[in-house]
């Protein structure tokens, strides 16, 4: 007689084996080999140009993100997952803007007839998810202006986040520059891996009725690793993609701005916000020279917010101006937009942070810089004029715009300058046929065109020799000789604002004197600085040196200590924070 297994069971005979449990490792090998088939299957629906490549990244990333999570003891397997994660989620947002899946809300998953919104969830960023214009993955490509690029490996995928601000080069919103960029690490979190009932399974992720996950957009200058389990690798970070971002969307200014000052939106006076503001954080804004442009200043910006604590206590402004108009015009605008910007920001006058402004400026830029916390008086007039303003004929309006030029108060919400290979006694070069040749390419704005030469008409004999040729340029103010020049070196800054001075002198002449091929040590050499030194650079290259970039960051870390010192006690635990990358199961969507 047959026995029958179930019959050997009951009878106590011996029954076939259970099936093995399959060990936590060899289901996360399951995992990790169905996210790199879902991987490469998307991959060509990607080619293809097919709406299914979206689900199909999906499904890699949450297949990747099981194996994370089934076996996080494993250093080799938590790397392998972390890879397929991050193509998988760089492929899924390339995909889901392609198909037009990425909204204002977050990002469309599942059929058409019944799509799924993963949500955005802003984790210690400066913005809500309503303010999110689009994310970019990672891919910025390298520009010369920044000379490296500060990343770090871990999990998720570093994407720049763009603000929505509404501002273009053309229409310029408040102080927002036109492309606001800020660094982010994607991390798609899913539910508890194995907990799927029998429907879920069945429907399977990207058909349930909920959301299924939560695309959390951290800061990774905040967040410096995450927690997967009993893990703790870092979050994945790029810190240098939002200034390229941002360099990518900046026209090249610099020449047109000399030679065609105040042309179209792109020559015109701007002072720029490359993040949106927040209270409790300094502006720090830089002010470039003699025909350059703001991107001049992203390689030193770039190495500052390596720094956490500049993230978190201060924000970068830049000064936008065209090198090539006339010099008092160009302070006069960034004087009046500081202020308005100041207004802006802080209109109840509460925060601190919004009185103690730093300002950074290379080569003309450190002029400007001085031109802010000066009274003049009647000096800088009396370089052109040879009568007192009182006596100059012009109409009202006019009166009040050649005024705000030559008359002025320091900003009393500035309190610290730093000036760069700053040419106070000017430069032989300006004097030379390459400085002569380059004055006379500029072509003087009609507006600074017609003011000269009413003044000149209706006030005979009434203005140096100087000034009656021409509105001088900014070459003409750089010449050695210049009245206006000696008469700006001649002012002092009031007691509460400090001066440091950093001089480029990379190039040595025969005769043993050295300077930066432009500016002389001398002339560089800033009166009444409580810090100076010197850099082995030449002109251009002075506030991209390592030692200058190091000096600024000291500069701004005795900048903390002497007017917030709480804060600045703390700079040495910035940037050490953890986060539990949660699955939406024990926190919901």
């Amino acid at each position: 007689m047959r026995v029958s297994a179930a019959d050997g069971r009951g009878a106590g005979g011996v029954g076939l084996p259970a099936a093995p449990a399959e060990s936590p490792l060899s289901t996360a090998q399951r995992h990790l080999r169905l996210a790199r088939e879902h991987l490469a299957a998307s991959c060509e629906m990607l080619k293809d140009c097919n709406r299914h490549a979206v689900d199909g990244y999906y499904l890699a990333c949450e297949e990747a993100w099981n194996a994370a999570w089934t076996y996080p003891e494993s250093r080799d397997m938590l790397i392998d997952a972390a890879d397929c994660y991050a193509d998988g989620l760089a492929g899924l947002l390339e995909a889901a803007r392609r198909h037009d899946r990425l909204g204002a809300g977050g990002l469309w998953i599942g059929p058409r007839g019944r799509p799924i919104l993963v949500p955005y969830r802003p984790q210690a960023l400066s913005v809500d998810a309503g303010s999110i214009a689009s994310i970019e993955p990672q891919g910025q490509a390298d520009d010369r202006r920044l000379s490296r690029r500060h990343l770090r490996d871990g999990f998720g995928l570093p994407v720049v986040v763009r603000v929505a601000n509404g501002s273009t080069v053309e229409n310029p919103q408040g102080f927002a520059a036109p492309r606001q960029s800020l660094a982010a690490t994607a991390v798609l979190r899913f539910a508890v891996p194995g907990n799927e009932n029998f429907l879920e399974k069945f429907a399977g992720p990207v058909a349930r009725d909920h959301a299924p996950a939560v695309l959390d957009l951290a800061n990774p200058v905040e967040i410096a690793a995450v927690r997967i389990g009993k893990a703790r690798p870092h979050l994945a970070a790029d810190l240098s993609a939002p200034l390229l971002d941002v360099l990518d969307g900046t026209p090249k200014s610099s020449i047109a701005g000399f030679l065609q000052p105040f042309g179209d939106g792109s020559t015109r006076p701007h002072l720029e916000m490359l993040e949106p503001h927040q209270p409790g954080r300094i502006p720090v804004v830089f002010i470039h020279g003699l025909a350059s442009d703001e991107g001049t200043w992203f390689d030193m910006i770039n190495e500052l917010r390596a720094w956490p604590e500049f993230h978190r206590r201060y924000e970068p402004w830049v000064f936008h101006y065209p090198t090539g108009a006339a010099f008092l015009q160009s302070s006069a605008e960034l004087r009046q937009q500081l202020t308005a910007a100041v207004r802006q920001c802080d209109p109840q006058g509460t925060d601190p942070a919004m009185r103690n402004l730093v300002l950074v400026g290379h080569s003309m830029g450190g002029l400007h810089a001085k031109l802010q916390v000066v009274a003049p008086g009647d000096q800088i007039w009396q370089s052109v004029g040879r009568v007192p303003f009182e006596q100059i004929r012009l109409r009202p309006e006019l009166r009040r715009q050649v005024a705000r030029a030559y008359f002025f108060e320091p900003l009393p919400f500035v309190n610290r300058i730093v000036c760069i290979a700053t040419p106070h006694k000017g430069s032989v070069l300006a004097s030379l046929g390459l400085g002569r040749l380059a004055s006379l390419s500029v072509r003087t704005p009609p507006e600074s065109k017609a003011i000269h030469d009413e003044a000149v008409r209706l006030n005979p004999g009434s203005f140096q020799r100087e000034y009656e040729r021409a509105t001088p340029t900014s070459v003409d103010l750089l010449q050695p000789g210049s009245m206006m020049l000696q008469s700006i070196d001649r002012l002092r800054p009031p007691c509460w604002v400090t001066v440091h001075s950093i001089i480029g002198d990379g190039h040595s002449w025969f005769i043993g004197v050295r300077d930066d091929c432009v500016v002389s040590v001398e002339s560089a050499h800033t009166q009444g600085a409580v810090s100076e030194i010197r850099v082995p650079a030449t002109h251009t290259k002075v506030h991209h040196h390592p030692r200058a970039i190091a000096e600024v960051r000291r500069i701004l870390i005795q900048h903390l200590a002497e007017t917030s010192p709480a804060q600045a006690s703390a700079t040495g635990r910035a940037g050490s924070g953890t986060a539990a990358i949660v699955p939406v199961a024990a926190t919901g969507p």
